[in-house]
């Protein structure tokens, strides 16, 4: 180990080291919920702050929010402050009862930063990964940990509750948008007769390695027409990549293949997923968007099974293809993908073929 990799550890083990405090909730316990981290993490954990707020109706509930996901808390109703992340959070007064951090790994500026907010106590989901050569389990800043043989990040986070004392009553996620993104996708779908069930097919990715293949996309599309001339579908992608999926709809295509409505909010993009009949999507947000929806929902994932059993959908409506890469996904059974559509939409869809 370099010295300053030493170095860092040895700060690490010093900011760590703190007498564990009790917990003790009164009735109106004041709440810092951590979630500065990417849109599907803030879906995954969302069961969280709809359960706080039943088992304590009087609490203050507010959120570290970031620059990326804070539209999501803005909108969700059982937010009572949305704090978001910019470097200020030393700002922040020592002022609460309980901090919840749940991050998977561990994080020295997380660290230090609820040391100098210095709520009462501090609970932590169990981690997943270490830091400079340390252990997941070789620190333990914080006051009290979830049980450390959850998978699911869901169930590691909802497991906050148990430290509490309170019982988790939903495990369902909640998504909020506002009536101005429901307008916006309700006047886009209603171009569509009432009778054609319509696909979103997601074809952007956390990464170009999370994106479906150009080719595989041509194949998805050209299968789902040849099961029924009654299915739309319609492209999910980044505003900026436009030009790009617009290139996907050959004159062919152009009278079953639209692109989505410029997306501008993530807001935009569930108000879309909700108002759908099936999902197709790689493993991004819009895998636990439509979870939240209880949206029909084919999920391609690369054959990472760890990374899988902690972020796999959570619905009683998915299934779940993976490409024969560990690393992204190219080679995925495209037949597949369309047979199991046409499954899910014979089963959980009230519209003819």
């Amino acid at each position: 180990m370099s010295i300053k990799l030493e170095l860092k550890a040895s700060f690490l083990k010093l900011i760590s080291n703190h007498k564990i405090r009790p917990i003790h909730v009164n009735m109106s316990p004041k709440f810092l919920i951590l979630m500065n981290q990417n849109i599907g993490d803030m879906i995954v954990f969302s069961p969280i702050l709809r359960e706080l707020k039943l088992a304590f109706p009087n609490c203050n509930l507010q959120v570290m929010a970031s620059q990326t996901n804070k539209e999501i808390a803005q909108a969700n109703p059982y937010i009572d402050k949305v704090i978001v992340y910019k470097n200020q959070w030393h700002r922040l007064l020592p002022q609460f009862d309980f901090a919840v951090e749940l991050e998977a790994k561990i994080i020295t500026k997380v660290i230090l930063m609820l040391r100098i907010i210095q709520p009462n106590c501090i609970l932590s989901v169990s981690k997943r990964e270490g830091r400079y050569g340390i252990e997941p389990q070789g620190v333990h800043p914080y006051d009290c940990y979830t049980n450390v043989k959850l998978n699911h990040q869901r169930d590691t986070c909802i497991d906050i509750l148990r430290l509490l004392k309170v019982n988790c009553v939903n495990k369902k996620y909640d998504f909020f948008y506002l009536e101005k993104n429901r307008q916006k996708s309700l006047l886009f779908l209603s171009t569509f007769e009432s009778k054609k069930i319509i696909i979103a097919l997601n074809i952007t990715g956390s990464s170009l390695e999370q994106r479906i293949s150009v080719i595989d996309v041509e194949r998805i599309l050209l299968g789902l027409h040849s099961k029924s001339s009654n299915i739309i579908i319609i492209l999910l992608h980044k505003p900026e990549d436009k030009k790009w999926a617009n290139e996907l709809i050959s004159n062919d295509k152009s009278s079953y293949v639209f692109l989505s409505y410029p997306t501008e909010s993530i807001l935009d993009v569930a108000s879309i997923v909700d108002s759908v009949d099936l999902v197709i999507t790689p493993d991004t947000s819009i895998v636990h968007m439509a979870c939240a929806f209880n949206k029909p929902l084919i999920a391609i994932y690369k054959r990472d099974m760890e990374g899988f059993e902690a972020w796999k959908p959570k619905s009683k409506c998915n299934y779940v293809v993976f490409s024969e890469d560990f690393e992204s996904l190219n080679y995925i059974d495209t037949d597949t993908v369309i047979n199991k559509s046409m499954e899910l939409i014979k089963t959980h869809i009230n519209k003819e073929l």
